[in-house]
């Protein structure tokens, strides 16, 4: 009897009962409070942003494409650079082939993205002597016999005044990026010697190097909703992967120091504000 009113206690403090104006009786289950995630910098500050480029590792120049294995490389970004001709009218860029995902670029300007189902890309017209960039990305991929990069033929084909203009592009320029935290560094170090400034980062694929001070000593959660895809260290550990889907990253406590962290971003993307904030719990739906 006693062990029955105890489960008759707990179940009527998670349950309310109202009236209808008929008399019944209607139970209603009570809504679980929700709390808010409290923001936990006490401040912040971006002390330094590296180019995309500056973590290259390998360089070749005047190259049939190659793969990233090709390379001698497992994991990361590659970046393959075309010189163009002058070509008047919009063209068509077809690859062969894509693993995973690549970000194309005319000179520093995005137009777009191709990957392994979408083979092809229209290009506003171009000047002679402007580069097609094409920067192909996978971050954390070890082991696995599938090709990392593009594969031949590259063409590009324009209508000009009724005739076709079609351009099989082979000489590559391909510049390999590991992913890590030691290349981030080695980046950012570059672009300290270098005295090297940019008044406006945002959009900008690269490093980015915080100092932050945090108002909790326990776990924290940094909240990189305001940046593209990339890796996060603090403090020199290396915390996971972040992207549109997977924005919350938890910082354990023993990766925390009193005082300034440093926070390392590495964004193959580009952030669309150099906006860095971390909570108490994580992003609501994460």
């Amino acid at each position: 009897m006693r062990r029955f009113l105890t489960i008759a206690v707990l179940l009527m403090s998670l349950l309310s009962v109202a009236q209808t104006a008929d008399g019944r009786r209607r139970i209603r289950l009570r809504k679980p409070k929700v709390t808010t995630a409290q923001d936990i910098i006490r401040k912040v500050e971006l002390k330094t942003f590296a180019p995309l480029i500056f973590g290259a590792d390998s360089v070749v120049m005047d190259s049939p494409l190659r793969t990233m294995s090709e390379m001698g490389q497992e994991s990361g970004t590659m970046i393959y650079v075309c010189t163009l001709p002058e070509v008047k009218a919009a063209s068509v860029l077809a690859v062969g082939a894509c693993q995973d995902y690549a970000q194309v670029f005319v000179d520093d300007e995005q137009v777009g993205g191709i990957d392994r189902i979408r083979h092809t890309l229209e290009l506003p017209s171009v000047h002679d002597g402007q580069e097609l960039k094409i920067q192909v990305d996978a971050m954390g991929r070890k082991n696995t016999d599938d090709f990392v990069g593009l594969a031949e033929p590259i063409t590009l084909t324009a209508d000009l005044d009724g005739n076709e203009l079609a351009l099989n592009l082979r000489r590559w320029t391909i510049l390999t990026i590991p992913d890590g935290y030691d290349t981030a560094m080695k980046a950012l170090k570059t672009v300290a010697s270098d005295s090297l400034a940019l008044p406006d980062t945002s959009g900008k694929p690269g490093y980015y190097c915080f100092q932050a001070v945090f108002s909790r000593s326990g776990d924290i959660y940094l909240n990189m909703e305001h940046f593209g895809r990339g890796q996060v260290f603090v403090n020199g550990n290396l915390l996971g992967y972040f992207s549109n889907t997977n924005p919350s990253l938890q910082v354990l406590r023993r990766y925390l120091k009193r005082g300034f962290n440093e926070v390392v971003v590495f964004d193959v993307v580009g952030p669309r504000q150099t906006v860095l904030s971390a909570q108490d719990q994580p992003a609501v739906g994460q």
